[in-house]
């Protein structure tokens, strides 16, 4: 049975919580739901939860620094926060699930199917990159991890030449010749690293524009990577994307 705890100072959220995640999933095992963050602390160190639900701002002490107290981590989190949509790229980038409030019966269905389907403890890396982006702006934040089959890898974005879709899944390549297969669409990618200069040029294919070396006019017109691979352009886009590329190219040696 899935055990899980409720750590939030606003009652209404609580309340909230509790009868969601109960219509959703009355199998599961609510041990404890908490207003209090330092009560919430003390209780999930003599029971320890499989998924924790967590609010970030709170007075006396926040999710975050609760969880530093905590370390290392063995269970799973989905925070609950209104922060803006700035902070919430930093979740996003860490690989780290969270809830948006306010909560609606839709989103905690979704974060629960994800999560059952993708349980994976933080790990300490993940941590420390989640504190590091949410004190900076989507705009300054330098790595991403990305979610495999065996775990997280966390990689340089500028290191990341081409993603390719593979139904629900995408590939990303990465400089060093490096292919990782991601448990994340492509369409979630591109949400993800949009404000990087990634181009979605294809239904199937994201590139980084600092990775193209030259625009093909044959067989419709295809992009040539660094790695040697021809990417297709697709017809809607061809001309934007063909000036784009083209007024990037003309600057880049």
């Amino acid at each position: 049975m899935v055990k899980i705890i409720i750590i939030d100072d606003e009652v209404h959220c609580v309340d909230v919580l509790l009868n969601l995640i109960k219509k959703a999933h009355p199998d599961y095992d609510i041990l404890g739901a908490f207003y209090n963050p330092l009560k919430g602390l003390e209780f999930i160190k003599a029971n320890p939860p499989d998924l924790l639900f967590l609010d970030i701002e709170m007075p006396n002490l926040n999710g975050f620094a609760l969880l530093d107290r905590m370390l290392p981590i063995d269970f799973d989190i989905i925070f609950t926060t209104a922060y803006d949509k700035y902070a919430i790229r930093a979740f996003e980038y860490s690989a780290i699930n969270y809830l948006l409030k306010p909560i609606t019966e839709k989103s905690i269905v979704q974060a629960l199917s994800y999560w059952e389907k993708r349980r994976k403890k933080i790990t300490m890396e993940q941590w420390q990159l989640l504190q590091k982006n949410i004190n900076n702006s989507a705009n300054s934040t330098s790595k991403i991890a990305l979610p495999t089959g065996v775990g997280y890898h966390i990689v340089e974005i500028k290191n990341i030449s081409r993603c390719e879709s593979d139904n629900n899944y995408t590939y990303f390549f990465l400089k060093n010749e490096q292919k990782l297969l991601i448990c994340k669409t492509l369409k979630e990618i591109e949400e993800l690293l949009r404000n990087y200069g990634f181009l979605r040029v294809h239904q199937s294919h994201l590139i980084n524009p600092q990775f193209v070396k030259a625009i093909l006019k044959q067989d419709g017109g295809t992009v040539l990577m660094s790695d040697g691979k021809e990417i297709p352009v697709s017809r809607a886009k061809r001309s934007e994307i063909t000036g784009i590329l083209e007024s990037m190219l003309r600057f880049k040696y």
